[in-house]
């Protein structure tokens, strides 16, 4: 019998890295199907099952028409980490390159990609008691005072990390506390080791035509979305469900459903604060991208995958 299978590889690890709406998904399912590999996940938020609307999941046939690894496999509530991540990542890896002689990691969560592909100086495992302090005080003083004691104890890590991202100013905090060093004199990031032969690409589009896409994309994640998030609170209960929390609490869009469910603002004021977060973030993830030294850019604009 014939084997229609496309050629072993040459044992390369191949990770494509973006900003969200640039079309990675797009991309990842044509190189599975020329390399015969499956699509690793690299997304903080896809990882988390229940939510596939608002965490835009492949489509059911994106997942048709090539295998997915590491989407909607933890439960809503559990805490991930680089660290986590990557555990879950490298056998999945090591397993496609015995097989097939490819890996293919696909995401937009840089510092998941960077921890998946080579070592990691990563903080010990988190200390609840630490995370339970700082969340109450969170929850007491409000995020920014986080933020601020953040600024105080190291200024560069601040001015980089949003004060309205809570779970990014707590990790940041654990991580000083846990390893006695600032979050930004970490060396590691840039000079990774890689523990297979590695090629990174970036996918990158004109900014304008992205905050197109992002826009146009908000309207149908926030009116799928509503029904998951309230489904989610009607099941675990309000306080336990309550934004800026680990897992999918922590997820662009969730904070706003929420609020709107609550009667806080209009549908039409969800979409447009749910489309300016995205493209906020999509601005985090380009800066991660030009400090990837070795990464292939292309500039997708007018190119079919």
């Amino acid at each position: 019998m014939r084997d229609d299978r496309p050629a072993r590889g040459p044992g390369v690890v191949t990770g494509v890295l973006g900003p969200t709406g640039v079309g990675k998904t797009a991309v990842a399912v044509e190189l599975a199907r020329l390399t015969g590999t499956r699509i690793i996940s690299c997304d903080s938020m896809q990882l988390y099952r229940g939510f596939p609307v608002l965490t835009n999941q492949p489509s059911p046939d994106e997942m048709m028409a090539a295998p997915h690894a590491l989407v909607g496999c933890l439960d809503r509530a559990e805490a991930c980490t680089a660290a986590t991540y990557a555990s879950y990542a490298h056998p999945l890896i090591d397993e496609d390159l015995a097989a097939r002689g490819w890996a293919l990691v696909v995401g937009g969560t840089g510092l998941y990609m960077r921890a998946a592909l080579a070592p990691l100086d990563v903080a010990g495992d988190a200390d609840p008691e630490l995370r339970n302090r700082l969340e109450e005080r969170a929850g007491v003083e409000g995020p920014e005072a986080l933020h601020a004691e953040l600024t105080r104890l190291d200024p560069a890590a601040a001015a980089r990390i949003d004060a309205r991202n809570l779970r990014r100013v707590m990790r940041a905090l654990e991580s000083i506390s846990t390893t006695g060093r600032v979050w930004s004199g970490r060396d590691d990031l840039w000079s990774p080791s890689y523990r297979h032969p590695t090629v990174v690409v970036g996918l990158t589009m004109d900014r304008s035509e992205l905050h197109r896409r992002i826009d146009e994309r908000a309207g149908r994640i926030v009116q799928g979305a509503v029904e998951e998030v309230r489904r989610f609170r009607k099941e675990k209960g309000e306080e336990a469900t309550e934004p800026g929390g680990p897992g999918i609490r922590s997820a662009i869009g969730y904070a706003d459903i929420c609020r709107y469910l609550e009667g806080g603002q209009t549908l039409e004021e969800t979409v447009a604060r749910v489309a300016a977060a995205t493209r906020r973030y999509a601005r985090r993830q380009l800066t991660w991208l030009r400090k990837v030294g070795d990464a292939v850019i292309i500039d997708v604009r007018d190119r079919e995958p």
